[in-house]
């Protein structure tokens, strides 16, 4: 069965990356327009004041140079029936008002106009309006054209001046202050959400420990977790996981405990009764029943070849596979071929092949490399093809255990190894010896690798064992 394609999952860090990221630019957002609508708020009045204060201060120098006599007035009050060309105005004497008109008059910021009690133009600057009717006429601030205007009459004289903004200052200032609020977010939330994520990786990091911690954890290690040095939020989390795997390893002991103690158990009552049936076949053989008896003979015989299983795979569980002093299992190899090969059923059919080099001196019980060995080669003899030699080739650090028989089919030879699980055969077996032998050899820290055909042949079985 192929598995399909994995579903990339959501990240929190991401989530929690983007969010802030997010929020902050957004508060920030804000922050800058209620810092734009306060600065706007302040640059318009001071604007406003500095109209103001420049109407107060042109209006008394105009009004004191009108009322001069001579020339100096007629230099100032403007008339329908003046001629532009008048030469007399270039003989007219420059007062303080001349100066103020044109100082005021230069300046870049406004223009002005200034009227008599009758509202009478008697003043003008060159750039002022010239259309006069739609000019502001309530006191105080106003507008013209989108300029901002302000109005002032002096209470004694009744003499008023109209103060018009010419530029976009204001306009221009409040882009600026836009720029200068605007531009340092554009720039600063990259480094803002590269910090955010920053951060998120480094405060999850006692989560990808205590990930690490728990995956750590099999059948074979099921001590608890600690839960010093974990954040506030993770501390009970390692203590609920410690305490489960504790339930979990109490229980696991308690199924070990008695698959061990029936197995034991059972040997002896079944080798009694093996016993005391082979006894019955032989009084009575060739008798009435002879044949029902020999049938009850094998059955023994597998029960108790299967109790023998159960109990190899008790042990292996409690986890002895694995050693601290390395040992030479070449010895031990050649006691488990010597027994296999003086068994009557299987009379010398196991060959054993020494590379030059090899070696076996490995860190593991021997016990237990005895038992994952004779399990593979009594695999090899029962679905081997019958009459068939079992060849053992030995190399440094692996052994080969190889037998005649059709190849398997690839989705058969994926189930092998597991526990209860058999190939398509008639052989006797309780599906048991390859998952025996896988265990211990990945407990020792070594592998099993089973392929069919042989490697470079078209057919046969062949057990690749990897010794740590």
């Amino acid at each position: 069965m192929t598995a399909g394609p994995t579903k990339r999952r959501p990240s929190i860090a991401l989530r929690l990356a983007l969010g802030l990221s997010a929020g902050m630019a957004l508060l920030w957002v804000g922050a800058a327009a209620i810092s734009v609508g306060v600065m706007q708020h302040e640059l318009n009045e001071a604007y406003d004041d500095s109209l103001q204060q420049s109407a107060m201060r042109l209006l008394p120098l105009a009004l004191h140079d009108l009322r001069e006599p001579g020339d100096g007035r007629r230099r100032f009050i403007v008339s329908e029936t003046e001629s532009d060309d008048d030469d007399d105005h270039d003989d007219a004497p420059i007062t303080k008002a001349d100066d103020a008109a044109a100082r005021d008059r230069h300046s870049p910021t406004f223009t002005y106009l200034v009227r008599d009690p009758q509202g009478g133009l008697v003043l003008r600057d060159e750039s002022a309006p010239a259309v006069l009717t739609d000019l502001p006429s309530t006191e105080g601030f106003g507008a013209y054209d989108g300029h901002r205007t302000f109005l002032y009459t002096e209470p004694r004289s009744g003499f008023s001046i109209l103060l018009v903004e010419t530029t976009d200052r204001r306009l221009t200032a409040l882009r600026d202050s836009i720029m200068a609020i605007g531009l340092p977010l554009l720039a600063l939330l990259p480094l803002i959400a590269g910090g955010v994520w920053l951060a998120m990786r480094l405060a999850l990091r006692p989560l990808e420990a205590l990930r690490k911690d728990i995956a750590q954890r099999d059948s074979r290690n099921l001590s608890p977790l600690g839960s010093d040095g974990h954040p506030v939020e993770l501390a009970p989390i390692a203590e609920a996981v410690g305490a489960l795997l504790e339930r979990l390893k109490s229980a696991l002991d308690a199924e070990r405990s008695f698959a061990a103690r029936s197995a034991h158990e059972l040997r002896t009552p079944i080798a009694g009764a093996l016993a005391q049936t082979q006894q019955l076949a032989a009084e009575i053989a060739g008798g009435p029943g002879a044949a029902r008896i020999a049938e009850i003979e094998t059955a023994l015989k597998k029960l108790s070849k299967l109790s023998e299983k159960l109990l190899q795979l008790a042990r292996i569980e409690a986890g002895f596979a694995r050693s601290d002093a390395p040992a030479d299992q070449l010895p031990v190899l050649g006691m488990v071929i010597h027994d296999v090969n003086a068994m009557t059923q299987w009379r010398n059919r196991v060959q054993l092949t020494t590379q030059p080099g090899a070696s076996l001196t490995v860190p593991m019980d021997p016990d237990a490399f005895a038992i994952a060995l004779r399990n593979l080669v009594e695999n090899a003899l029962k679905h081997g093809t019958a009459n068939t030699p079992i060849d053992v080739l030995v190399s440094k650090g692996a052994v080969r255990i190889r037998n005649q028989s059709p190849a398997i089919a690839p989705d058969d030879l994926a189930r092998l190894g597991q526990p209860f699980m058999r190939g398509d055969t008639r052989s006797d077996g309780s599906g048991l010896g390859l998952s025996i032998a896988r265990t211990i050899l990945e407990q020792a820290g070594g592998r099993l690798t089973l392929s069919s055909p042989i490697p470079g042949e078209t057919d046969g079985f062949e057990a690749l064992v990897e010794l740590p």
